[in-house]
């Protein structure tokens, strides 16, 4: 039969958000008890009491804390920004898509930049702005969304970090703890791409080297 407190390091450990939590002390051990209940009960198959994790909680607090990987312990190679960007996403459709391949290969011609992302239902183009007028006069397809004034703030952590989990919601809750809306997100094997609005370039970039990229 497991024990609480090994059911409870099984929970929190590898869930970035209760580490980070944890970690800096944020959480009330009793609500958090009680939110952990049902899993706990759950994994040890009786009947756990919300006094029983809290006091678990209070003795495993410290191996927990001195478990927890710091942002620094995820060393970034290199973060890239590129300003002068815009959008715009288009429903699905085949017109939809030979006009945009056409687009990416004329954008792939003059060596510039240029994004798509396509899912189920839509399809996310993002190029320079000197390029908006092409981007718009898509003929017989309009866009359900555009954004005039984009940047693109590339994130290199390299191939180590594939498989560890928690490196991406690292990433992001550090944009988000500083209020910074994510227009769109691209990712590659050993990087991820987020599209800010222009003013909030330098708050992005700040934020990451300040918490990841120093030594």
């Amino acid at each position: 039969m497991i024990k609480i407190s090994d059911a409870i390091k099984d929970i929190v450990q590898g869930n970035a958000f209760l580490e980070f939590g944890v970690y800096h002390q944020l959480f009330n051990l009793t609500q958090l008890a009680r939110y952990l209940q049902p899993f706990v009960a759950a994994r040890t198959k009786k009947e756990v009491s919300v006094s029983a994790i809290t006091m678990a909680m209070s003795r495993l607090g410290p191996q927990l804390v001195s478990n927890t990987p710091e942002p620094s312990h995820f060393l970034l190679e290199k973060v890239h920004i590129t300003t002068g960007l815009c959008t715009a996403t288009f429903q699905r459709s085949i017109e939809a898509h030979r006009a945009i391949n056409k687009l990416h290969i004329d954008m792939q011609k003059k060596n510039t930049f240029c994004s798509v992302s396509e899912g189920m239902m839509e399809i996310t183009v993002i190029v320079e702005c000197r390029f908006e007028q092409k981007l718009h006069s898509i003929p017989n397809v309009k866009p359900v969304f555009s954004h005039p004034r984009l940047a693109s703030v590339e994130i290199l952590f390299g191939s180590s970090y594939t498989d560890t989990p928690g490196m991406l919601y690292m990433l992001l809750q550090r944009v988000a703890l500083q209020n910074i809306n994510l227009i769109e997100v691209s990712s590659t094997y050993s990087g991820i791409m987020l599209f800010v609005a222009e003013q909030d370039t330098t708050l992005v970039f700040d934020t990451l080297y300040q918490s990841m990229m120093m030594p």
